[in-house]
């Protein structure tokens, strides 16, 4: 009897639980899953520059689509080979590169503002041009998108390139 008292009981609860009671609900269980896809992003964020940073070009291509659109800080949209191509170009011009005061922050949908799993960053690039030796910093935001097997489908980044190459030429 107790039993059959306990089970109807939890069925009029959960029979009474309002549509606004389920959006919230819902909306928390979206939450928690957004947020949980961000916590393992930003971690393979993370590595990505990690390994940018050691030079290791190859390992990092491998943690981003072949699918990749990257939207570079000149405003172009460009493709997983473009990037491939522009991070060796930095790595072929410049050296000794960390990347400092990294902050990572969820990104969110643009209808519910609810967490997506993409990944937010700022941070301060530091590093040196190879043929003058001349030192730099740059401040750096970016923004990450990941899909279900963990490899980056977009990175968006935003800094000052035109700043960096008239620095070299006052030189």
């Amino acid at each position: 009897m107790k039993k059959t008292l306990f089970i109807l009981s939890i069925f009029l609860f959960i029979a009474c639980v309002s549509n606004d009671d389920k959006a919230k609900i819902d909306g928390a269980n979206q939450f928690v899953s957004g947020i949980e896809k961000f916590n393992t992003n930003k971690e393979l964020l993370n590595k990505h520059f990690d390994l940018f940073e050691e030079g290791n070009l190859e390992e990092m291509m491998s943690s981003m689509s072949e699918d990749l659109i990257w939207y570079t800080a000149n405003g172009d949209t460009l493709f997983k080979p473009d990037y491939v191509e522009g991070m060796s170009g930095w790595h072929s011009e410049f050296e000794n590169f960390k990347f400092t005061e990294r902050q990572y922050f969820p990104g969110v949908d643009d209808s519910l503002y609810l967490p997506n799993g993409s990944v937010r960053v700022y941070g301060i690039w530091k590093y040196n041009h190879k043929a003058t030796k001349m030192d730099f910093t740059t401040k750096y935001y970016g923004v990450a998108e990941f899909n279900d097997e963990g490899l980056q489908t977009v990175d968006y980044e935003y800094f000052d390139v035109g700043g960096i190459f008239l620095k070299l030429q006052a030189n």
